[in-house]
């Protein structure tokens, strides 16, 4: 191997190691917190031995309906992919985008990967993967101003929450404008791409990084997802929208099982606490949003009016519930394809 090779490798590693010193002083940080509220979670962990078998079994119904309801997003892009393999390839990335810091373009690449492992045309892995990816990130930064939105509409204060909602209102709409431009023709992701091209460059240099041939991916995604999202758009968004609020089924029968009544939390606040903690989760500090994404959830839902240490507990319920059991799931599915691999190897040698 030459120094220049050598290079990125210990870029890439130098990435991994300060990534994870400052997800290990946020997770340090974040058992400074529980330590100082250890009230809080006692009471917490009280209150959920009082949950009822009726809700129990809920909450274990909304769990699978979480992991059952994940793949499809795969076989909305690809009709003729089968329900294992499409569960392979999401919910192995699923555990590698949370388990490693910034593992989100590896779990990507895996997807990618698993798809044409299992017989899909590479151009038909890529096209699906891009989209899912596109779909995701847009109801990801859509989703808190539709939740600011309907709390207006319900009468509510969304004072607090206005400025998270227009920041991320703001990214949608340019963010469609680009992708439709981009969909539409080569030439304007050619022009796009030398816009943002000098921008980013300037940004990235200051934090000693090079920038990415911004117009090469956007021509590669014109290639690659124009036909597959023009075709296939309306059954791409309805999967990815039921993925995304999939998780927030689980944290509505876990409220509902500790006894939080519609009075005092409506759907629309629950969705708003929800959609606003799930952007957090687009800019991980730590894997899996770990710290972060619960503080955040645990305050808004306090700010909404639920008792501290019930919005303790519904937050540990929804990890142990939702996060846990398909962090499992995505294991398992990693082990399988290594698994498919090394066999497939022994029949070839």
């Amino acid at each position: 191997m030459n120094e220049s090779d050598a290079t990125p490798a210990r870029k890439g590693r130098k990435g991994i190691i300060i990534s994870s010193i400052v997800g290990l002083v946020v997770m340090m940080l974040l058992l400074w917190f529980i330590g100082q509220n250890s009230d809080e979670y006692r009471k917490a962990f009280t209150e959920l031995g009082s949950i009822d078998s009726f809700w129990k079994a809920m909450i274990g119904l909304a769990s699978i309906i979480n992991i059952s309801i994940y793949p499809l997003t795969a076989i909305a892009a690809i009709r003729s992919l089968s329900y294992l393999h499409a569960s392979l390839s999401r919910q192995s990335g699923f555990t590698l985008s949370n388990i490693i810091p910034g593992g989100g373009a590896i779990a990507v690449a895996t997807q990618y990967g698993v798809l044409a492992k299992y017989g899909v045309p590479q151009a038909r892995a890529a096209a699906a993967v891009t989209a899912d990816a596109i779909f995701t990130y847009l109801f990801t930064l859509g989703a808190p101003a539709i939740a600011v939105t309907l709390l207006v509409i319900e009468g509510r204060s969304a004072g607090g929450f206005v400025t998270t909602a227009v920041i991320g209102l703001t990214v949608v709409i340019v963010s469609l404008i680009v992708i439709v431009a981009v969909l539409r023709s080569e030439s304007a992701a050619r022009k796009i791409g030398g816009w943002a091209q000098k921008p980013l460059n300037s940004v990235l240099r200051k934090f000693g990084k090079e920038a990415p041939d911004v117009t090469l991916i956007l021509v590669q995604f014109h290639d690659q997802a124009s036909d597959l999202i023009r075709t296939r758009w309306k059954a791409l968004a309805i999967t990815n929208v039921a993925a995304q609020m999939a998780p927030m089924l689980v944290l509505w029968a876990a409220l509902e099982g500790l006894g939080v009544t519609h009075s005092q939390l409506s759907l629309v606040e629950l969705f708003a606490a929800f959609s606003i903690a799930l952007v957090l989760t687009a800019f991980p500090i730590t894997p899996g949003g770990l710290g972060t994404v619960d503080a955040a959830l645990i305050a808004l839902l306090i700010a909404f009016g639920v008792d501290g240490s019930t919005a303790v507990a519904a937050d540990l319920l929804w990890r142990m519930v939702w996060f846990m059991p398909q962090l499992l799931v995505g294991a398992l599915a990693v082990a399988k394809v290594g698994w498919d691999r090394r066999h497939a190897r022994r029949v070839v040698s």
